[in-house]
């Protein structure tokens, strides 16, 4: 049996060598330089921690970093101080030290599906957004959503968290839209998942697009339905999916924060203890490595004479020390 893996490396070996053969002359040298070079290993191994510990916060989700808050409620900035890339949230959802913190804000609006699925959406998101944290709880003011606001759609192309059975004596309306039914049955007032959400501000501006966002997406998955049903038979196919996941016009707001992925915030400032203690550990294996990398290496013989050993090379083994005869006392 052949020995493939020495082949492997003997052929590895082999254009190395006529890789290094076809560089400049001097060149092979000054490479083999350049790599032992210490503070060239340095920096090399700083580089490789900095990449490391962005992969890390970039594909860490931990216990705030790209986990849903909520249900949240969304309410208008009172204060003029409050520019459009703030999101004021108090400290139930997030430490204080995150004060003044910038990330990624995007807003999801959660429902269950016509097929009894929990599904999200994304309806809005602030780039770069300031977060301003409250060590209070945000009071609630009229101009508020929840994600309770119902589009006049048709009824039968969206579901409802309540399903109301008709009674068989009432006629309903010709025509009834989605707004109109859950007014006629009163479908908000019994809607009790809003009871806790907790109240978070933003610009008027984007508490407005958010809602917008919201509707936008009912009205996207009516006009699906609609086009299949209406459509040639591959179109048709896609029906009877569509028609099962039909959106649900009554959910709630969740709200997700994405940090910088920055080595410096990661270390210092991040809210996840997990990831902050994975980055530290990583910097200090590589301080490790870099310390014994540079640590002195002393001679042999001066390890020798520190500790008054001889030197075993200089010891001449030729010579043989006499045998003195011990006397043996008379009986």
């Amino acid at each position: 049996m052949e020995n493939t893996k020495g082949t492997v490396v003997m052929d590895i070996g082999t254009m190395w060598a006529d890789l290094v053969a076809l560089l400049p002359s001097g060149w092979p040298s000054a490479i083999e330089g350049f790599i032992a070079n210490s503070w060239t290993r340095a920096a090399g191994l700083l580089l490789l921690v900095y990449f490391t510990i962005r992969v890390i916060a970039s594909v860490y989700s931990g216990a705030k970093n790209r986990a849903e808050m909520g249900p949240v409620a969304i309410r208008p900035h009172i204060s003029g101080r409050f520019d459009r890339k703030t999101v004021r949230v108090p400290h139930k959802l997030i430490e204080m030290s995150m004060d003044g913190v910038h990330a990624n804000c995007k807003v999801f609006y959660a429902y269950t599906d016509a097929n009894g699925k929990r599904r999200r959406q994304l309806v809005h998101e602030i780039r770069n957004a300031s977060l301003s944290v409250s060590p209070t709880n945000i009071p609630r003011v009229q101009d508020i959503i929840f994600g309770q606001e119902v589009p006049p759609v048709p009824r039968e192309n969206v579901c409802f968290p309540l399903e109301i059975e008709e009674p068989e004596a009432t006629v309903p309306p010709p025509d009834e839209n989605a707004q109109a039914y859950a007014a006629r049955h009163r479908i908000i007032e019994q809607w009790r998942e809003d009871d806790d959400a907790v109240t978070v501000s933003m610009h008027a501006d984007a508490k407005d697009e958010v809602a917008a966002g919201k509707i936008e997406f009912i009205q996207d998955s009516i006009d699906k339905i609609a086009k299949t049903k209406a459509g040639w038979l591959s179109r048709r196919m896609k029906f009877k999916r569509l028609w099962k996941n039909r959106p649900n016009v009554v959910g709630s707001y969740y709200v997700q924060f994405e940090f910088s992925h920055s080595p410096l915030f990661v270390l210092t400032r991040h809210p996840d203890r997990d990831l902050k203690m994975t980055a530290w550990l990583t910097v200090l294996t590589s301080v490790f490595a870099l310390i014994m990398d540079a640590w002195p290496m002393l001679p042999s013989a001066s390890i020798d004479r520190a500790f008054n050993m001889p030197d075993v090379q200089n010891v001449d083994t030729t010579r043989v020390t006499p045998r003195v005869p011990v006397a043996i006392p008379p009986n």
